[in-house]
């Protein structure tokens, strides 16, 4: 989205959007090897916002931010949601798509308004509002580009189910998975991941990587994804005292 900033401070990354949804204006600890203490990082993050966003989110590691999570909870910071973090090793055989049902690659604008129909649908069930993801898609050239895969599933003729994967150094990230209410259980999006993923294997990707949220991660489980840790993901009052 124009206007975003993004900033590193020590190990930590800043992420300020040009909306006001604390979904959206993130912190993100990319320390390895220690675990800050809560009321450092907590504090770094909350004078970056101050005087920025009333409310932003921390986007943490079961595996790495035991502290800070800890921190977070005693501050009772709503959680909105403990998604897991899971890989996928190898190529994996699909169970293909039922009769009716199409998958196409993105390449252009007019293809991607049918992903942001889908995805603005999909997601508005997990509590993100359709004029959100409007904003980040917005702008196809933003979007598009050589590093990035979009795969839509029509089913019956209409966007039904969606997939994408962001691909950088070695990895590929699935994202915005999702389906339409009225085609759901028909393993339409189950089979629009399997696709982007072993297209992403094909282009030289040594692991795929997502976050599952409740509702995808069965169906990961079932394609071959494996749990590697949990993303903790807690709201942030820029003005709640640490003490």
């Amino acid at each position: 989205m124009p206007g975003t900033e993004v900033f590193k401070n020590r190990d930590a990354v800043f992420i300020n959007s040009a909306i006001d949804f604390p979904g959206c204006n993130i912190v993100l600890n990319l320390s390895e090897g220690h675990d800050e203490d809560a009321e450092g990082f907590l504090s770094r993050a909350r004078d970056f916002f101050e005087q920025r966003k009333p409310a932003f989110s921390l986007l943490l590691r079961d595996h790495d931010d035991r502290a800070i999570i800890s921190g977070c909870q005693e501050l009772k910071m709503p959680m909105i949601s403990n998604n897991a973090g899971m890989v996928l090793d190898e190529p994996v055989k699909g169970k293909g798509l039922p009769d009716g049902a199409e998958l196409k690659w993105v390449e252009d604008a007019y293809e991607l308004e049918s992903f942001k129909q889908v995805a603005a649908e999909a997601f508005h069930d997990l509590s993100l509002p359709p004029a959100i993801t409007e904003k980040y898609f917005a702008l196809a050239g933003r979007v598009l580009s050589p590093y990035t895969l979009w795969a839509v599933v029509y089913y019956q003729g209409e966007p039904a189910a969606v997939a994408m994967a962001l691909l950088s150094h070695g990895i590929a990230g699935i994202y915005w998975v999702g389906t339409i209410k009225k085609a759901r259980g028909l393993g339409l999006a189950e089979q629009c991941t399997t696709e982007v993923s072993n297209a992403s294997f094909s282009l030289g990707a040594r692991k795929v990587i997502l976050q599952a949220s409740q509702f995808g991660e069965p169906v990961y489980r079932k394609i071959g994804y494996r749990e590697i840790t949990r993303y903790p993901w807690f709201i942030c009052s820029s003005k709640q005292a640490l003490k």
